[in-house]
């Protein structure tokens, strides 16, 4: 995908461009652990998420959120502001990495 300038008054480009990065390169990628991220909305050039499956949860999750799937998608598109997660970590029943209990 080419790289095209956003800005915050282009929610619906973001929206369309995130969701085919999306489908094409970040769900295949997370799927191998049972994974998913689901596009919640665009709000003002930040992207809101919500990680499924063995993303919920999943002690890797914000090495994922942000050294992956938000680094892929500032490059492919520059005026977004940045990436917001609205998952319910706790309520993750299967997550690929659980993290590790405090004691």
């Amino acid at each position: 995908m080419a790289s095209q300038d956003y800005g915050p008054e282009n929610d619906d480009l973001i929206y369309a461009a995130v969701e085919e990065i999306f489908r094409e390169e970040i769900n295949p990628a997370v799927a191998r652990h049972g994974g998913r991220v689901e596009l919640v909305d665009v709000q003002d050039a930040t992207v809101v998420v919500r990680m499924r499956g063995g993303c919920q949860g999943c002690g890797m999750a914000q090495v994922t959120l942000r050294q992956g799937i938000e680094a892929a998608l500032r490059q492919a598109i520059p005026g977004i502001k940045g990436i917001k997660d609205i998952t319910d970590h706790a309520a993750g029943t299967n997550p690929y990495y659980a993290p590790q209990s405090v004691r």
